[in-house]
């Protein structure tokens, strides 16, 4: 077993949501599983999201700073799943009940909500980049569901 100093297991412990990013651009579909999402403003109304360089979606979202936020909820038929992995070639939305928002965006039909948003700002803080985005349309698509959250064994690693 793997030994865990006390400093990495106590900021594991940081409760998060899990969520899947997406974005379209040219027609190619990119989505990442997510956790580091948190509101930080109610006027305007924005959210951060920390995405790693090279992830899915990365190279999207900074060339047209759009994304959408689809927030897993606890009853969410498996949508993870294909996300797991994102060095797989499979395209994960194949397995996945999805469709287009009036904006463009790629909802996720097993989805507790979804947030659609806009780039307004980055920051590089460390290994990841902090976009801060203006939630510009909002969609509630299981409202008897709840958010599922999670935490992590170690803060150094997903």
């Amino acid at each position: 077993m793997e030994d865990i100093s006390p400093l990495a297991a106590s900021v594991g412990k940081i409760p998060s949501g899990l969520f899947i990013v997406t974005t379209l651009l040219a027609q190619q579909k990119e989505g990442y599983l997510g956790s580091w999402i948190q509101q930080v403003s109610f006027s305007p109304l924005m959210i951060q999201i920390a995405i790693r360089p090279g992830r899915p979606c990365y190279q999207a979202i900074k060339s047209h700073g759009r994304f959408c936020v689809n927030v897993v909820g606890q009853k969410n038929g498996g949508m993870m799943k294909p996300f797991w992995n994102p060095d797989s070639a499979q395209d994960p939305f194949a397995q996945l009940e999805w469709s287009l928002s009036p904006r463009g965006n790629i909802l996720i039909g097993n989805s507790l909500a979804a947030l659609e948003c806009e780039a307004r700002s980055v920051f590089v803080p460390g290994d990841h980049e902090i976009i801060f985005g203006e939630v510009v349309a909002g969609h509630i698509l299981q409202p008897e569901d709840k958010s599922l959250t999670h935490t992590r064994k170690s803060g150094l690693g997903y």
